[in-house]
């Protein structure tokens, strides 16, 4: 057989290129149309594909001829086949003209048939002629096959089809023709010849089942499922009637038919019909099994397979692993009697449980199943490239897919590009029959390149895929609607992360409107579809900021995610959680904790069973539902599940990152930080201190290897770490983050000033304080205190809630101004303060004019000194010292007897005053040198 796969193979070859170039020379002649090139060629490479598909049938059927039956002159034929020289053996058959000869017999039964009784002898000569002839015309036929070509397939049809219109009551014939153009994907005239083949069976009950069974695949192949169900129900009410005859000698056949009518219905999404026939066929293969388990294994297999495939659509996914792993049991038993027979089937249930367990999370076991369904396409593909490229190009899709699902990019771009590779070569040999499979690649290929980042890759591949499944749709929408519409979403899924919110918004809505469409006919088969589709536009909407739209199409998608959840809680319970999770983050913006803290916990609820099933595929899911929660709790001040939550995202945060750091050190980061944000309003500094430090310790790595990324982080963390120290007045240590954290958000703010202001003047006001402190630092304090307040000028211009702060600093910037003696500079700021806030200002600007007033006395206004002094006075009316100040004007303007009132009334306000004054106020002594005193 191997030996007969490659000389065929290398004929066909051979054969195909050499018809090629015939149309060619004819095209370059001018004997031929652009138009009818096109139109032969297309029409060449499908009879050369689907002989590929049929080649190991006629080797099979060319191995099994009967040598003992053939006569010298025919050995010599079939050993030319044997050593690989077909197409000399297909000339020697023409010399035989054997059709020739069968065609003279049959002339001859005719002209016996006229003279029966003369010619009696001789009919019975030439039946047994006929006989004879047809079985070296079958060996003929199985000849030619092998050499393939258009030309030796025309004179196969020839053949078959002059056989059965020769005598259609030779049912056999007939049977042969169809099956034989059923293979050659020409339906109508298999079509054709089963309706001749059925209509001559009215009498045998037996072979109408067949010709019906053969009526449906072929119906069902051309879409046209309503006459296929009608063939089908045909066979199924023959069938039983002969099963109840005579049970044992049917079962087969009506499991067949059965087994036929799930096939149909699982096409047509009637999950429910499907899975009613698949499980009567597994029924009745189960039990000829068991009465003969070598003859009837494959059948068996077969429908388990059929079973786990249906499960798996449906979601079921323990019930679809159960019936592939029988499937694969009973293949792997099959493979190790007959490898070349079953080679096929083991590669594919291998390739399906890779596919099952990537949706099950279990990546593991998924690898395992399609690196051995690519060691076993990859030996077929060996043998017979042509035949099987299209199988080895979906297995290396599939893994594509499942180490993008793993994250190694590298290895899933590796395997899509290598399916591409070979789906590109199928698509050039068969535009029609590949375009199909290519775009799914190329939709593969546009989701990675998108996780990448690699935004120009990822909307090149997706462009692509949507011009080929919208070339699909236009030639059959109803095929193709549903992957036009996931094309459409997955390009709104790519200008999302571009931002391009307009064509996101594009895409997300055409796609809308297609699965919409489907859905009213089909709502079971597209709710789930529906719902990807609702919720990607409310994520859409929320990032615009369209509350109102977000929140409808997340509801919307969450009226049918619980739907589906009610059926089958296992297969979409993740869905119906990120659902729960986006409404806890919408009404959470909204400042809607009520709703927040419903749709958070139900979230919980549905990823803590998830985790409990498969830790490794929800952990993270988790994580970030427990960090959400208690961030939320700690903005409400419920810092009891604040701290509860916090600590348990905490640790499945530090699980994730023990298991890949680069991956999750950012998570554990952030957690830390808001723990000790947390410890930091429950002023536990010690704890504070000891997450904060921990974040510190992990952004300082992911700073180190970006820089721009982790500036803020790392700046937030160190702010945070100096202000508990300042707090704690471990002003050293405060004073050491606040400087590492000065010098972060100065970068920070030459890039983005408007984002950053706040925070640098924060710091500066900060490290202000603690320069205050120490008159040896009054120069780091003044050029904190200058920093600090031109930044908080400019957010009060914009916010009107730092007010209190500005107010400090206007008071502050003042009283240094007033000791660089800037008198009229100082005021004007305390001015500015007392009108924001009399009660924090008042002292302030009563030095001011307590100074001005002096100012004025020393340059003999001695009007404007007084004002200015009962200005001071007026704000603070109880302070001794202003009336000191003014006695002292007094004095020196010569109004004694007034400068000695106001010394009575600093002794009125405060006995004490000269106690606080080593020797006294200068105002004072100048009275006792004058003797104005009375002791």
């Amino acid at each position: 057989k191997s030996k007969l796969t490659q000389s065929s193979t290398d004929n066909y070859k051979k054969k195909y290129e050499q018809e090629k170039a015939e149309k060619e020379r004819l095209l370059e002649a001018g004997k031929l149309k652009e138009e009818e090139y096109r139109q032969q060629l297309n029409d060449l490479e499908d009879l050369y594909d689907n002989a590929l598909k049929n080649l190991d049938n006629y080797i099979d059927q060319f191995a099994r001829i009967d040598l003992s039956e053939v006569s010298a002159e025919e050995q010599r034929i079939l050993d030319m086949v044997q050593a690989g020289q077909i197409d000399e053996a297909v000339k020697a058959y023409e010399v035989l003209d054997i059709s020739g000869k069968l065609r003279q017999s049959r002339e001859n039964i005719k002209a016996i048939d006229e003279d029966i009784e003369k010619l009696k002898d001789k009919k019975a000569q030439d039946l047994l002629a006929i006989a004879d002839l047809k079985e070296k015309q079958q060996r003929e036929i199985a000849t030619l096959k092998l050499a393939g070509g258009k030309e030796n397939y025309d004179r196969v049809v020839c053949m078959l089809k002059e056989n059965a219109l020769a005598d259609t009551t030779d049912i056999d014939a007939v049977w042969e023709y169809a099956a034989f153009a059923y293979n050659q994907r020409d339906f109508k005239e298999a079509e054709r010849f089963f309706l001749i083949a059925l209509n001559g069976s009215k009498d045998n009950l037996f072979r109408q089942v067949a010709y019906q069974n053969n009526l449906g695949l072929l119906h069902s192949d051309v879409h046209n499922y309503a006459k296929a169900e009608e063939y089908y129900f045909k066979a199924m009410e023959n069938i039983t009637q002969l099963f109840t005859q005579n049970p044992d000698a049917f079962r087969a056949y009506l499991a067949g038919t059965q087994n036929n009518l799930g096939t149909l219905y699982h096409t047509l999404h009637d999950y429910t019909k499907a899975e009613e026939y698949y499980l009567q066929a597994l029924e009745n293969r189960t039990e000829l099994f068991r009465q003969n388990p070598d003859a009837y294994r494959y059948e068996l297999a077969s429908t388990q397979n059929n079973l786990g495939l249906l499960y798996y659509a449906l979601h079921d996914y323990a019930k679809a692993e159960e019936y592939m792993l029988q499937t694969l049991e009973n293949y792997t038993q099959l493979f190790q009697k007959n490898p070349d027979a079953n080679h096929y089937e083991l590669a594919t249930i291998q390739n399906n449980l890779g596919n099952l367990y990537i949706d099950l999370h279990d990546y593991a076991k998924a690898e395992v199943y399609l690196l051995q369904a690519l060691e076993n396409w990859t030996n077929l593909f060996r043998k017979n490239p042509d035949a099987y490229r299209a199988n080895l190009a979906d297995t290396q899709n599939n893994l594509g897919n499942l180490y993008y699902a793993l994250h190694d990019y590298a290895k899933a771009e590796e395997y899509c590009l290598k399916a591409l590779e070979n789906k590109t070569q199928l698509f050039h040999q068969n535009p029609d029959a590949y375009l199909t499979n290519l775009a799914m690649v190329q939709n593969n290929l546009g989701s990675l390149y998108k996780d990448l980042h690699d935004y120009v890759k990822a909307e090149e591949y997706h462009l692509l895929a949507l011009e080929n499944y919208t070339q699909l749709f236009s030639q059959n929408p109803n095929a193709y609607l549903t992957d036009l519409a996931m094309a459409q979403y997955n390009l709104g899924n790519l200008y999302s992360d571009l931002h391009d919110n307009a064509k996101a918004e594009e895409y997300y809505l055409k796609a809308l409107e297609n699965i919409t469409q489907l859905f009213s006919k089909n709502p079971d088969a597209y709710r789930a579809y529906l719902a990807i589709i609702q919720n990607n536009l409310g994520n859409l909407y929320y990032d615009l900021h369209d509350n109102a739209k977000a929140e409808e199409y997340y509801f919307q998608a969450l009226e049918h995610r619980t739907q589906l959840f009610r059926q089958n809680p296992d297969a979409y319970r993740a869905d119906l959680a990120r659902n729960q999770y986006n409404l806890g983050l919408l009404y959470d913006d909204l400042h809607d904790y009520a709703k927040a803290e419903k749709y958070y916990l139900q979230t919980l609820e549905n990823y803590t069973q998830l985790f409990h099933k498969n830790p490794d595929a929800y952990r993270e899911n988790l994580a970030i539902t427990q960090y959400n929660l208690g961030f939320m709790y700690a903005y409400l001040h419920n810092y009891t599940k604040a701290e509860e939550y916090y600590l348990k995202a905490l640790e499945n945060w530090t699980y994730l990152f023990n298991q890949d750091l680069d991956t999750y050190r950012t998570e554990l980061a952030i957690t830390q930080h808001d723990l000790g944000n947390l410890y930091t309003d429950l002023n536990d500094y010690a704890k504070a201190e000891e997450y904060y430090l921990q974040a510190l310790e992990n952004r300082t790595q992911l700073f180190a290897q970006n820089p721009d990324k982790y500036c803020s982080s790392i700046s937030l963390t160190q702010k945070c770490l100096a202000d508990i120290y300042d707090k704690n007045e471990q002003f050293a240590k405060a004073e050491e983050y606040y400087l590492l954290a000065l010098e972060n958000y100065k970068i920070l703010f030459e890039k983005r000033p408007n984002d950053y202001r706040a925070d640098l003047a924060w710091v500066q006001y900060s490290l202000m304080y603690i320069y205050g402190v120490d008159d040896t630092r009054l120069n780091q304090y003044d050029d904190m205190l200058n920093t600090a307040w031109e930044n908080y000028e400019v957010l009060y211009q914009q916010d009107k809630d730092y007010q209190s702060t500005i107010v400090d600093l206007r008071n502050r910037k003042g009283w240094r101004l007033l000791h660089a003696d800037k008198t009229d500079e100082a005021i004007a700021l305390f001015e500015s303060a007392y009108q924001l806030c009399p009660e924090e200002s008042f002292s302030y600007l009563a030095s001011g004019y307590n100074a001005k007033a002096y100012e004025y006395a020393n340059n003999n206004d001695f009007t404007k000194a007084l004002e200015t002094i009962d200005r001071a006075i007026a704000l603070q009316p109880e302070d001794a010292n202003l009336y000191d100040s003014k006695g002292e004007i007094l004095l020196i303007k010569g109004d004694e007897q007034e400068a000695v009132k106001m010394w009575r009334k600093v002794q009125e306000l405060d006995p004490d005053f000269l106690k606080k004054y080593e020797g006294g106020t200068s105002f004072y002594k100048q009275l006792k040198e004058k003797g104005l005193l009375d002791n």
